[in-house]
């Protein structure tokens, strides 16, 4: 099957030069204009990457940026810019720098030989609620920390804790919710502390919860979209 690119650009010259670039490697490409778009065509359609415009992402706001997190984390990816002078395409990789691509080109060759995959559905809201993290099911060597986004099967917790490694489990009590049970969750991507110039933290899988649980951050998540 012919490789899949999904690419973000709002900007009608740079989309052009970008697409050029892209089926120059004859490589499907399908654009879209915005950071939600992304998160709504990579969850129903397998994509060997995503790339994204740098113009773009600078100018969206935390909570767009929060909606393709988890997609950025599921499959290859890359920021791109042009240089004013020379028109020339400048990538900055963004996952998996161990590939040995020194060349845009050579990334993208790189991206087409990856499995296409889905992202993960995710409606992401952003809802901050206290919370308590631990390694340990009776929450010994708890830390207190805060949710910086919202999902019904997961969110973003504030974490500066370098012992927390990805795909390891851990709870997590939620202050706001009537059920204390901690609610048994993977973690799925970290963002090192110092690293970036976003909030640090990890983004987690909610494992095991009560029904109770279920439907309460259900209804916080519905109640803060229709806001």
């Amino acid at each position: 099957m012919q490789p899949q690119i999904l690419l973000a650009v709002a900007d009608e010259e740079r989309r052009l030069i970008y697409e050029t670039f892209i089926k120059n490697e004859r490589v499907i490409c399908h654009t879209v204009s915005s950071l939600r778009d992304v998160a709504n065509q990579a969850a129903r359609q397998p994509y060997n990457a995503i790339f994204l415009d740098m113009p773009l992402m600078v100018k969206a706001s935390r909570y767009e940026k929060s909606l393709v997190e988890d997609a950025l984390h599921a499959m290859p990816n890359a920021r791109l810019n042009i240089a004013a002078k020379t028109q020339k395409i400048r990538m900055l990789i963004s996952w998996d720098d161990q590939d040995g691509a020194r060349t845009p080109e050579e990334h993208l060759r790189y991206c087409c030989e990856q499995p296409p995959k889905v992202a993960p559905i995710c409606n992401r809201v952003p809802l901050n609620l206290n919370a308590v993290l631990s390694c340990s099911p009776d929450m010994t060597d708890a830390e207190r920390t805060v949710c910086i986004d919202f999902s019904a099967g997961g969110c973003f917790l504030f974490c500066v804790n370098d012992e927390i490694a990805l795909q390891s489990t851990v709870w997590i009590r939620l202050v706001a919710l009537s059920d204390p049970t901690p609610i048994a969750s993977t973690i799925c991507w970290k963002r090192e502390w110092g690293m970036t110039s976003e909030i640090p933290g990890v983004g987690v899988r909610f494992d095991v919860m009560t029904p109770q649980q279920q439907a309460e951050i259900l209804s916080l998540c519905r109640g803060k979209l229709k806001k």
